[in-house]
């Protein structure tokens, strides 16, 4: 039983850090659609009835512009129209990769001092016993 809550321990932790790895964190400014289009880079779109839209890309074909979404294997462009957008936020890559390092390396981290420690071992768990 006791190698059960161990696992239970060991999995939170693994979980915690997959789901803090696939987290984006978006530039606090508002951009325009015309920065957007020429980053290349994921977007997050609140439109004017205050819904959210996260797209890999914006691209612009002729003067049209389209939000570019990956669904499964398929590529899909929903098109935008300019008076629709009420906020456009680009992807904040340097602070994106600092969490995704941070949110994998400090569980496992305390994982390892956790397996390492001598209460760990001596049967009283983590947090003083389970």
């Amino acid at each position: 039983m006791l190698l059960l809550k161990r696992f239970k321990w060991i999995c939170c932790i693994l979980t915690t850090s997959i789901l803090m790895g696939s987290c984006h964190v978006y530039e606090k400014i508002p951009s325009d659609i015309e920065k957007a289009t020429a980053s290349n880079m994921r977007v997050k779109i609140t439109m004017t009835d205050n819904q959210k839209y996260f797209f890999k890309k914006i691209e612009k074909t002729d003067s049209l512009y389209y939000g570019v979404e990956e669904v499964g294997l398929d590529v899909i462009k929903k098109p935008l129209k300019k008076e629709d957008i009420k906020k456009l936020q680009i992807i904040n890559k340097p602070k994106s990769r600092f969490l995704t390092v941070a949110g994998i390396t400090i569980p496992i981290a305390i994982l390892v001092m956790l397996i390492s420690s001598n209460s760990w071992s001596s049967g009283a768990g983590p947090v003083g016993g389970f």
